[in-house]
């Protein structure tokens, strides 16, 4: 959905020119052009790496070894494959599967996902409940029962939709898999605290004013009920892509369709502090699209056609004295 925001704003920045975030420039360890290189699809490959053979990826998060405070590539080669253009991850709660974004070129975008099985992570693969139609921003929710999507699918009739093609739909787990997908409604990226509390980008003045808003949702048997706007506000452009931590104590967003992340801390009256510029910390300006791993230890993000994740440490050292 970052993409999709960026073709209906023309004011917005391009979302697929996105640099990375963390505490210091990004490393070129995992194998990843440095800061302010050619994006991959440059001098792409034809095709990503497949997965190691049996026994390589037995660990949590796809076998990878936890980064530091300096931003790495997140499974180069598995998720982050040279040639395409990968975003928009989620775990589910127990770290057992993972579903992402990947689309290569003009080409739609799809939903693959790896799980584990019998010990070790699959090779990823296209998400076939969402294969009818471009397909990205997944997100599973806190108690593991919902996947949620964002669907080029036209919306239902009689339903409120505010991009020119799609909106938010869900599917339940059942014993035989995930359900029929469901119109959830109008939304742009998601995220949950532990407590079930859903948060997403308004876009319902998106075709009025161009500008969208941090919301909470309220739900009610999976769909959007209402929306309650967020007093956190940027001292530039309009808040998206909200990220909230697990335990809901500050909120992670960007701006103008996906660059400059800023963090607003909440206070203990609940109210949310001033926003806090990441880019005067070490951020780039281009940074977006953040999410975090369920247990809150490491923020995920979107980099050069990749991504990309880094010790969360980067954003509790900002976090202000009580």
């Amino acid at each position: 959905m970052l993409k999709h925001l960026a073709n209906v704003v023309s004011v917005m920045l391009a979302l697929l020119v996105l640099a990375g975030c963390g505490s210091a420039e990004p490393t070129a360890s995992s194998g990843a052009a440095p800061s302010g290189a050619p994006t991959s699809g440059a001098t792409a490959s034809a095709a990503p790496s497949p997965l190691p053979a049996a026994g390589g990826l037995r660990n949590p998060y796809l076998g990878q070894a936890p980064p530091g405070t300096q931003p790495e590539v997140f499974a180069p080669g598995i998720v982050s494959a040279p040639g395409f253009t990968e975003y928009s991850g989620t775990f589910s709660p127990d770290g057992s599967e993972y579903y992402f974004c990947r689309f290569k070129g003009e080409s739609r975008s799809k939903i693959l996902f790896s799980k584990i099985v019998d010990g070790e992570w699959t090779a990823p693969k296209e998400l076939q409940v969402t294969a009818a139609h471009g397909a990205d921003e997944p997100y599973l929710t806190p108690d593991n029962k919902r996947l949620y999507f964002f669907w080029e699918r036209p919306i239902p009739e009689g339903r409120t939709g505010y991009l020119p093609k799609g909106g938010y739909w869900v599917v339940t787990r059942t014993p035989s898999g995930w359900s029929a997908p469901r119109y959830a409604g109008q939304g742009m990226f998601l995220s949950a605290s532990r407590d079930g509390r859903l948060y997403t980008t308004d876009l319902s003045t998106l075709n009025t004013d161009g500008k969208t808003h941090l919301a909470q949702v309220t739900t009610r048997n999976g769909l959007f009920a209402d929306y309650e706007r967020l007093s956190i506000e940027a001292d530039r452009g309009s808040p998206a892509h909200p990220c909230i931590a697990p335990d809901g104590s500050y909120m992670i967003f960007d701006v103008d369709g996906g660059s400059y992340l800023y963090v607003s801390f909440r206070k203990p009256d609940g109210t949310w502090g001033e926003a806090i510029d990441l880019t005067e910390h070490g951020f780039d300006p281009t940074a977006g699209g953040a999410s975090l791993s369920p247990d809150g230890k490491y923020l995920f993000f979107f980099l050069r056609d990749d991504i990309w994740w880094v010790d969360a440490k980067v954003i509790e050292d900002l976090r202000p004295a009580d």
